[in-house]
């Protein structure tokens, strides 16, 4: 007599089936990913040339700059033309102007400036633009940055006095920001070059735009004046290496989508 089997025998397993071979991009998913590649490249390359732009705007804006660093002060706008003023296109212009000092009317903005090449004349680290009134000749107020001085020199340098000619550069007012402390208007102390708020704390009626004075070769002594070419130097222009960001990502969403959508529509072995 056979034996029986036994009941608790496995039952024989299937041989497991290869997967099913991916298939190929369908029509509409293949437009959908082209349209949406094309808006992302025109917008990479609208923001390239628009950087390019911006490098054009800027470049000729250092050339103006650069073009009034070298040319004769004028004399300072007549206070009539004050209000009507473009700012924007006369800022970093010089300038010359004669007036008496008003020294109990000073401020400092507080700033922190890069340290300056050596033999330059210059001074850097952490301290404060000394502020002064001037009273010109027509009896109009203007606001003067003598310059800078080191945060530990600044308590030691006076407030000048009496007459005064000078060679400046004329600055359109420094807007603060969203992280700009606020004044210290007690102590007249600033973070910003705003001469309309600088003129209100010391009760003043002054021009709406702000005198830097002009550093003199050879004079090194505190508070040290501004050289418009050291300032030129230090406005950055940094709009070629955006450009070629912008367009080396487009190049590479277009090399993505072309070696995407040939993957996608080669045929599969069955």
């Amino acid at each position: 007599m056979a034996p029986r089997a036994r009941r608790d025998a496995q039952p024989a397993q299937k041989p497991a089936e290869a997967p099913a071979p991916p298939r190929a991009m369908s029509a509409g998913s293949l437009l959908l990913l082209t349209v949406l590649s094309a808006m992302a490249l025109v917008v990479l390359c609208g923001l390239g040339f628009w950087q390019v732009q911006r490098m054009g705007e800027k470049q000729a804006f250092l050339t103006r700059l650069a073009e009034q660093a070298r040319a004769t002060p004028a004399p300072l706008p007549e206070p009539a033309r004050w209000a009507g003023l473009d700012l924007d296109a006369i800022d970093l212009t010089r300038v010359s102007l004669s007036g008496t000092w008003l020294p109990q009317s000073t401020a400092t903005v507080r700033v922190a400036l890069p340290e300056p090449k050596p033999g330059t004349g210059g001074a850097g680290g952490f301290g404060r633009y000394l502020v002064t009134a001037m009273r010109l000749d027509n009896g109009a107020v203007v606001l003067v940055n003598r310059g800078f001085a080191p945060e530990a020199a600044v308590a030691s340098l006076p407030a000048p006095t009496g007459r005064a000619d000078l060679v400046g550069i004329l600055r359109k007012p420094e807007r603060p920001n969203t992280f700009t402390p606020l004044p210290n208007l007690a102590a007249r102390d600033f973070h910003v070059r705003d001469p309309a708020s600088i003129a209100a704390a010391l009760n003043l009626a002054a021009a709406p735009f702000l005198i830097e004075a002009e550093r003199r070769p050879g004079v090194q002594a505190l508070p040290v004046g501004t050289d418009i070419a050291e300032l030129i130097a230090r406005i950055p222009n940094n709009h070629l290496p955006y450009a070629l960001t912008w367009f080396g990502l487009a190049a590479t969403l277009a090399g993505v989508f072309i070696v995407f959508v040939r993957a996608g529509r080669r045929p599969r072995a069955s």
